[in-house]
């Protein structure tokens, strides 16, 4: 390549953008355009730059990350963007944007040398075939047969159809799959709006199950029911929620 990639960072804490500037000098045909401490900084200046690469925060002072995304978008300004964040719960929403990955604070090294290879990858092929860069997410984009959870510095994706049952758990839920369990930092009713609702089903308050993986039902006391998934896991249904169920067993 003749130049460098044009790379902006975008990020409201010192110190997180001098770690991510000095990373980025040590990496081959990256050339740092901008860095901003703001969205709002950011999207006033960015036509002037047209950066190819934007790592980016999320939570941020008068805007935040996404909103950043959508006023570039809108002056038709569409980088490749790497979220770089310490906040769990927007990974879906990331890849939503077209996001390429989903750095987790804190990373290690290794950790951030394969997210931006995987730019320089996709942005060294897209001007050798004279593509812009997507617009629309890329294939692990959030629809209503996968679920993204940013996990332990790396993004997990799981089927929705292999997700058992959910269950809150104070600011968290506990997503049960394969006999594992993921905490995801969200609320049961946001997870719950996010998941396929032909499948899935409040049966208590704090109880979200899959129908697909309910073997048996056993009257308790009061209207209650016990429910018996094909794990064997043992869950209540609530007389509250007994309705909501009813629909999936007699279809």
């Amino acid at each position: 390549m003749n130049a460098g990639i044009a790379t902006v960072v975008v990020d409201d804490e010192p110190l997180a953008r001098r770690r991510l500037l000095h990373l980025l000098r040590q990496v081959p045909d990256i050339q740092v355009v901008g860095t901003f401490g703001s969205a709002a900084e950011a999207a006033a200046q960015a036509g002037e730059i047209a950066p190819e690469l934007l790592l980016l925060d999320i939570r941020m002072p008068e805007l935040d990350g996404f909103e950043l995304v959508a006023a570039l978008s809108a002056k038709s300004i569409t980088p490749y963007i790497i979220f770089v964040t310490a906040h769990s719960d927007r990974a879906m929403d990331a890849f939503a944007v077209g996001a390429i990955d989903y750095l987790l604070k804190p990373f290690d090294d290794v950790r951030f040398e394969r997210a931006i290879e995987r730019a320089r990858t996709l942005i060294v092929s897209g001007k050798r075939s004279g593509a812009a860069p997507a617009t629309q997410p890329p294939s692990l984009a959030s629809d209503r047969t996968r679920l993204l959870l940013a996990e332990h510095g790396k993004v997990v994706v799981l089927a929705m159809r292999d997700i058992e049952f959910v269950q809150a758990a104070a600011k968290h839920v506990k997503i049960y799959t394969a006999g594992r369990c993921h905490i995801f930092r969200q609320s049961l009713r946001e997870l719950e709006n996010r998941l396929d609702a032909s499948c899935f089903v409040r049966v208590h308050r704090s109880t979200l199950v899959n129908v697909e993986y309910i073997a048996e039902m056993h009257p308790l006391f009061h209207g209650d029911y016990e429910l018996i998934l094909k794990r064997g896991t043992r869950l209540t249904l609530s007389r509250r929620y007994r309705e909501r169920l009813a629909p999936f067993l007699l279809a």
